[in-house]
């Protein structure tokens, strides 16, 4: 008799094994029709249940839930909340710790949090860790938020002057318009003087950094839309 009860708890066991697997089947299915069809609202929902349903998920489900809800899940014009985003951020790096991706996504959603410092010290480690000049970018960018224009100027300096980062690109995040772009490391920096020249009001600076960040890469977002703003500026100051 308990031969046969273990038997049938193995065949339950077993049964509801093949019932849960059945399931993310239907999840996985379900997330690569979403994604081919670029609705994201039900990857989103999707990659939540499957959460749900799965402890020992893949990293790549919750790499991809932390980066929808950061990069996607904002509405124009509106400040959202972070809590989202950071919860999937910190649980796939509960799982990965050592993650680029998730780390700089939490760097960024710190500084949405206002935490500046916190966030400087981790694109500090990831440029230190990688050297790749978007960490570089971001810190610099980080000084001139604080207002530390002298050490943002002598951070771009270095940048221009530096001949094996003039070949690489720079990653810039365009969250409201969701748009991501990679730009030259030149361009990237030279729109930082731009930035500089506009907060120490030398609009006509501005301008010529401007210019030539364009030169370098003519199909600059940040760059083409700052123009714009230049022309408006201008006009408010005759």
């Amino acid at each position: 008799m308990k031969y046969i009860y273990t038997l049938l708890v193995i065949a339950g066991l077993t049964a509801c094994d093949a019932k849960k697997t059945s399931q993310i089947d239907v999840l996985k299915s379900t997330y690569q029709l979403a994604l081919a069809a670029e609705d994201r609202e039900t990857v989103i929902s999707t990659l939540t249940q499957w959460v749900a349903q799965d402890t020992a998920v893949e990293s790549w489900v919750l790499d991809t839930l932390a980066y929808y809800h950061y990069f996607y899940k904002v509405i124009p014009g509106m400040v959202r909340s972070s809590k989202t985003p950071m919860f999937y951020t910190q649980k796939g790096l509960d799982k990965n710790p050592n993650s680029l991706f998730l780390r700089d996504i939490k760097a960024k959603l710190l500084l949405e949090e206002g935490k500046d410092t916190a966030a400087f010290e981790m694109f500090d480690v990831m440029w230190k860790e990688t050297q790749d000049p978007t960490y570089y970018w971001d810190l610099t960018w980080i000084q001139i938020a604080r207002g530390r224009m002298a050490e943002a100027d002598s951070m771009i300096s270095v940048a221009l002057n530096d001949v094996a980062l003039k070949e690489k690109k720079v990653v810039m995040e365009h969250i409201q318009a969701q748009i991501t772009e990679r730009v030259y490391t030149e361009a990237a920096f030279l729109f930082l003087k731009y930035q500089l020249s506009v907060a120490n009001r030398n609009i006509m600076q501005g301008a010529e950094f401007l210019q030539k960040a364009l030169e370098i890469e003519p199909n600059f977002y940040a760059a083409r839309r700052s123009i714009v703003d230049l022309q408006r500026m201008s006009a408010s100051a005759r």
